[in-house]
């Protein structure tokens, strides 16, 4: 099985998640928040996108275009 490497704190993962907003992979530890948007989309947020408020309100509302919202 190969590993990877997780793409915000670089440590060697074995089961990643996709950030929704800045499309990341990175591990459960940098996984801030995650829920379901409806029963066959899982939306995740990193630490770092967490902290970005127009990407955290966008995560809140359960959106997945943030592009248009940091347009705005």
């Amino acid at each position: 099985m190969a590993t990877m490497v997780c793409e915000r704190c670089k440590n060697e993962i074995f089961k990643n998640e996709k950030c929704s907003y800045c499309n990341r992979v990175i591990c459960f530890n940098c996984v801030k928040s995650s829920g379901r948007f409806n029963k066959t989309t899982r939306l995740v947020i990193c630490k770092d996108c967490w902290s970005n408020m127009k990407r955290r309100s966008a995560f809140k509302n359960a959106r997945t275009e943030v592009r248009s919202v940091e347009a705005q």
